[in-house]
């Protein structure tokens, strides 16, 4: 039961986008095995975590950074075996330390932005038990134009195959080279990665997760928004099912399904009919998915599948109780668009836990009675959230300034702890 915010890299514009030749293998430019110490420490308080991962309901791992070098920040991973309860430090190798803590404008590259507001860069930790895992996403770099320094983010990704004492690189020739990893997720058996490719498409790859080897997954031809806010894209897991969407803020433009024989098939996302908003829809079972869909969709007229009295721009929360081949609307969230894309979970039947609100403050609300009432849970700008179980959760509290931090629930949602590092 897992709800991730995707990560976006800005749109491209282009006219004839590139055949998906299924079945392609992706080159390596040969992977970087590092060994890292065995010593555990305790973690510094200052630990700021930019992402977490409950691989059981005891064993979870944090990304982030922590104060080095007097006034500079460094990447950090933190391990828990016991819910949340301590954290201990777990060595990352030299070499992928060299390339987030090196300095890109005056600031660490997991810190730069282009924007130059010192946000961290997109990196990721997942895990699919406690010994396969993966650090992905993109870094700042700099690079030089005709003898102009200038920078842009590239794609990063590692794996460990020992519960983190060795990490290996693993560049994908195939992805494009200014942009990042957009998604990745796991089943027990096999990991999937969604990435913008060279050819100006999007491709799926999947590999054992107990093994690296990349191959191009077998599905439709994924494409990219003609203009708009930056490409986006998720990948939904839960048992042996599975659904990919992306696009951005125009709307929808690719979305698959996997079935029952290990392919991606076409499948119709949630909000196709009401306007084609993009939603990422998150599986509370391997039958019920939930989404949020906004009424209209870019430049559209509210369209005669909305429900009775929706208004153009009004969000509605909609549910599908058949792995996703039709959904229904169940309550309205809000007169308008608040928060495009919003983090949302379904612990259980009737429980609803949603971050709404405007910039910068994305509140937690619940609703625990099928959406007909809803309440604030926990007050802060959630940028994350992931439900273990029907009561145990995790969710990420990222401020416009200053440390972000980890909250928990253990109750289904009730109420949300800070979890010190």
């Amino acid at each position: 039961m897992r709800t991730r915010t995707p990560i976006v890299v800005s749109a491209i514009l282009v006219i004839g986008v590139g055949a998906f030749f299924v079945g392609r293998a992706s080159v390596s430019n040969g992977p970087v095995a590092t060994t890292t110490s065995p010593t555990s420490i305790a973690v510094n308080t200052s630990f700021s975590p930019l992402s977490v991962d409950f691989s059981s309901l005891a064993i979870g791992w944090a990304l982030g950074t922590t104060p080095c070098h007097g006034t500079s920040v460094c990447l950090s991973l933190s391990k828990t075996t016991d819910a949340g309860r301590s954290w201990t430090v777990s060595p990352l190798p030299q070499s992928l330390l060299h390339v987030a803590d090196r300095r890109v404008d005056g600031r660490p590259s997991i810190q730069y932005d282009s924007l130059g507001n010192g946000q961290a860069s997109q990196l990721n930790v997942r895990f699919a038990n406690g010994d396969d895992g993966w650090i992905y996403g993109s870094l700042d770099v700099p690079f030089n134009v005709n003898g102009v320094n200038s920078y842009n983010i590239a794609p990063v990704l590692w794996s460990t195959h020992d519960g983190g004492h060795v990490w290996t690189s693993h560049p994908q020739s195939w992805i494009y080279r200014q942009s990042t990893i957009l998604d990745l997720e796991a089943t027990s058996h096999i990991v999937y990665l969604l990435a913008l490719s060279k050819s100006l498409d999007v491709k799926l790859e999947s590999s054992p997760v107990n093994r690296d080897h990349w191959r191009v997954a077998a599905t439709k031809s994924l494409g990219i928004p003609a203009g708009g806010g930056e490409l986006s894209g998720a990948i939904v897991l839960s048992g042996s099912r599975g659904w990919l969407i992306e696009g951005n803020n125009r709307g929808v433009s690719g979305s698959a399904q996997l079935s029952k024989s290990g392919t991606w098939v076409s499948w119709t996302p949630p909000c196709y009919s009401v306007g084609n908003s993009l939603s990422v829809p998150t599986a509370a079972t391997a039958n019920r998915l939930i989404a949020e869909c906004q009424m209209g969709g870019y430049a559209s007229p509210l369209s005669k599948s909305a429900p009775p009295g929706a208004k153009v721009g009004s969000t509605w929360l909609y549910q599908s109780e058949n792995a996703g081949r039709t959904f229904t609307a169940v309550a309205q969230l809000g007169p308008n668009s608040e928060n495009f894309g919003s983090t949302l979970a379904a612990p259980r039947p009737g429980t609803y836990v949603i971050a709404r609100g405007t910039f910068p403050d994305l509140n937690l609300l619940a609703s625990f009675d099928a959406g007909l009432t809803w309440s604030e849970v926990y007050a802060g700008n959630i940028a994350f959230m992931h439900f273990n179980s029907p009561n145990e959760g995790a969710a990420l509290v990222a401020p416009y300034r200053g440390h972000n931090r980890l909250i928990m629930t253990f109750d289904g949602g009730h109420s949300w702890l800070p979890i010190p590092f």
